[in-house]
């Protein structure tokens, strides 16, 4: 019978491979539908508005130029770009699935020393992406536009260190007034006066006002504070690569840094430098590379710059920001001379699966892909595969890049992955211009509404910016029962922390069903008015019935909303050593010992084993042994173990076999109760026949499915070698069958193996 199972598991797994090619290819046919969703707005947004400036360079012409792309998704939007002054204005339409070129001419640049009211607004109808290109006739750079939602209050400024041009501008898009303080370091001039490392400078921006600094020294390193979110650029005047070029980029608040980076270099370049900027004290950065490993601790506002010799893996113990200035001008395939440009490089850990980006076709254009993905198969780039085009691949400790070349395309693109999130850049070289960029923030994935998610001791709970915003609250006004729990920001929503055992979380027991509770509160600041009031609850799963059974599969443990639980065999009573390996080869005349655990925190928790029993096989209903029932003791050699811990119960019981079968299956079903919900099933303990007639039973939907967790089976031998054993296999052979998303094919052969060996000797026992 049970290589029958073993057939029926092969075809089954074979039926679940060829779902998933199904799935895949549905998948591919609806990808219009994918990025339909990664351009949803974020509920209750009505537009997206993005704060641009045209930054200041050395060559400052009537060919100088603010080149400004609008890229759409599956809505058609409607954009206006204002300026206060000079005065500008212009709505204009794009079609879905498309893009737009608006320019903006030289005297909408920052030439002042002063606050000027020369910010760009950009807003639009529906969800856009905005990428700006700064051109003349021998320069160039670009950037993507962060919207609204990604600006920040705190910023550091990372400028290029060469000779004088360092420049970097504060800009206040859309608050009425925000004032900003800018800790320097280095050295600015603002109206006459000279701030030098240390100094403090402090000045109030209107709506749509810039103020930009231009340094004769290196500025990296200075701090940038406001009362509220505004958007910071920083560059160079005049970099001198080929030629006299201009370096722009966009820069990250504090609150969207990362910890982990993947820094691949482009082309085949060894000369490229990274910046590594630290906002907090003791930042701990650890660099691994194919050279080995080095450290850098740096204090809050300090930075190390290192050249790009080989791929680096960027860990640190705080948030940092990674800036790469290309300035090799190694051959690209296409151009020799070609000038630096300056991008930030994005947390490898945050990519997403969807982008849409822009090229020009004055350049040779390039993207650079970096990923976890095995390979390139599941990329597909302006809906062909990866594959299709001129790629070059490096490797790393699980990374991967990939460098493409597009050549000289113009206008809007797409790529995206069907499983795989990942982060890239786009860059292009001309003869002593270039332009590069890292295309992190557009297109980000619709928030999600709110939502509750259980973990094992504490619960999460997401709420919408919108919610925030309809009700006009910040941040700060959110808290749980305990006024000094509170939530935090995310990348597109905000997040509340719930722990089980405190914030004023408390137990509640309705229907013997146990609860986590506590209520999320939106409180007007120095009232006691409430504008939003949430209960939150989860469900314990308390008096349900979890199944274990133990047969062929790999996991062994069993997740259930608010606590996972698990259940083990170990090999000796000291339970130190679990059975990893099945199948699992026990003496007859030895002892079985299981542990059954629900894994929380919440130290009021307690396990109770309802029902232990073992079988010859998964199938056979009508064998059965019986070690414990209803709570009751069932098999004379059982003991339960003593332990400090009611979340654990240790069971040690006598091995045993039936007639004609090698092996048993151990299938247990358990109880999870909390203290304060007593009395309760738990603290019931063994039920006779007679107290189960006055003990509601526990209903049918309250079972969970055994299915979901599983190992097994136990191999039971005599210790003697017998003419029906014939001959021993090493455990070695014994593999355990996956079917997730594929089969181990020496698995399957070495459990055939196992099973066609264990029905002949059923067969010659039974002829015997």
């Amino acid at each position: 019978m049970l290589r029958h199972i073993s057939e029926m598991i092969l075809l089954l797994c074979a039926i679940w491979s060829l779902f998933q090619e199904v799935s895949s290819a549905d998948d591919l046919s609806s990808s219009s539908s994918k990025s339909t969703e990664k351009c949803d707005l974020k509920p209750g947004q009505v537009q997206r508005r993005f704060a641009m400036v045209f930054l200041k360079n050395s060559r400052g012409s009537s060919k100088t130029l603010f080149q400004l792309y609008i890229v759409t998704c599956d809505k058609a939007a409607t954009v206006t770009v204002t300026v206060s002054q000079p005065f500008f204005n212009q709505t204009f339409h794009v079609d879905k699935d498309s893009s737009s070129l608006m320019t903006l001419e030289y005297k909408y640049m920052i030439n002042e020393e002063d606050i000027t009211s020369k910010v760009i607004l950009i807003t639009s109808d529906v969800a856009i992406s905005a990428f700006v290109f700064y051109t003349d006739s021998q320069s160039a750079d670009a950037t993507a536009c962060l919207p609204e939602e990604d600006l920040g209050q705190e910023y550091y400024i990372f400028t290029p260190k060469l000779l004088a041009g360092q420049v970097f501008a504060v800009a206040n898009g859309f608050e009425t007034i925000a004032h900003v303080n800018v800790t320097v370091s280095g050295t600015i001039t603002y109206k006459g006066i000279t701030y030098n490392t240390g100094s403090v400078l402090s000045l109030s921006l209107k709506q749509q006002e810039v103020i930009q600094f231009v340094g004769s020294v290196d500025l990296t390193g200075t701090k940038i504070s406001s009362s509220a979110p505004v958007a910071v650029f920083t560059g160079h005047l005049c970099y001198s690569g080929a030629g006299c070029d201009q370096l722009v980029e966009q820069l990250h608040p504090i609150q969207n840094w990362g910890t982990f980076f993947a820094v691949f270099p482009f082309f085949t370049h060894t000369k490229d430098v990274i910046n590594i900027m630290a906002a907090s004290p003791d930042t701990i950065v650890s660099i691994d590379s194919p050279k080995g490993t080095s450290h850098h601790n740096l204090t809050a506002g300090a930075h190390v710059e290192l050249t790009v010799e080989n791929i680096m893996l960027i860990n640190s113990s705080k948030p940092i920001m990674v800036s790469y200035l290309s300035l090799e001008s190694k051959s690209s395939g296409i151009k020799y001379n070609y000038d630096p440009f300056l991008l930030s490089v994005p947390p490898s850990l945050l990519g997403r699966r969807h982008y849409k980006f822009v090229t020009q076709s004055l350049y040779d254009n390039f993207i650079f892909i970096v990923s976890q993905a095995s390979s390139d198969v599941g990329f597909y780039l302006d809906g062909k595969p990866l594959s299709s085009y001129s790629t070059t691949m490096k490797e790393f400790n699980g990374f991967r890049g990939w460098q493409v070349t597009l050549g000289k395309t113009e206008g809007q693109h797409e790529i995206y992955h069907e499983t795989s999130t990942f982060t890239f850049y786009v860059f292009g070289t001309e003869e002593f211009a270039s332009y590069g960029y890292s295309a992190r923030q557009e297109l980000p994935p619709a928030a999600p509404e709110c939502s509750i998610r259980c973990l094992p001791d504490s619960a999460e709970y997401i709420l919408p910016y919108s919610l925030l915003s309809e009700a006009h609250l910040d941040i700060l006004d959110i808290h749980l029962e305990d006024p000094l729990c509170r939530a935090e920001k995310e990348k597109d929503h905000y997040l509340i922390k719930i722990p089980y055992n405190r914030c004023g979380s408390s137990v509640l027991y309705e229907d013997e069903r146990t609860f986590y509770a506590n209520t999320i509160y939106g409180t007007i600041p120095d009232t006691d008015v409430h504008r939003i009031e949430i209960p939150v609850r989860c469900d314990m799963e308390g008096n349900k019935t979890l199944g274990l059974i133990f047969n062929p599969k790999v996991t062994d443990v069993i997740c259930k909303g608010s606590y996972n639980v698990s259940m083990r065999l170990y090999q000796s009573e000291s339970f130190t050593e679990p059975v990893t390996l099945y199948p699992y080869e026990a003496d007859l005349h030895s002892n079985l010992h299981v542990e059954l655990k629900v894994e929380s925190e919440d130290e009021e928790l307690q396990i109770f084993i309802e029902t232990l029993m073992a079988s010859p096989s998964l199938q056979d209903t009508k064998k059965k042994y019986k070690v414990i029932e209803h709570g009751c003791r069932k098999d004379s050699t059982l003991q339960v173990l003593p332990t400090l811990d009611q979340r654990r119960q240790l069971l040690s019981f006598h091995a045993f076999k039936f007639d004609h079968f090698h092996e048993v299956y151990l299938t247990g079903n358990v109880i999870i109760c909390h203290n304060g919900t007593s009395p309760n099933r738990c603290t019931k303990g063994c039920i006779t026949t007679r107290q189960r007639r006055d003990v509601r039973s526990l209903k049918d939907e309250e079972v969970v499915g055994s299915d979901i967790l599983s190992l097994g089976p136990i191999v039971l031998q005599s210790g003697e070698k017998s003419e029906a054993d014939g001959f021993n296999v090493p455990l070695s052979i014994f593999s355990t069958t996956i079917c997730v998303i594929g089969i181990l094919a020496t698995g399957l052969v070495a459990q055939r193996y196992y099973y066609n060996r264990r029905q002949n000797l059923h067969m010659r026992n039974t002829s015997n």
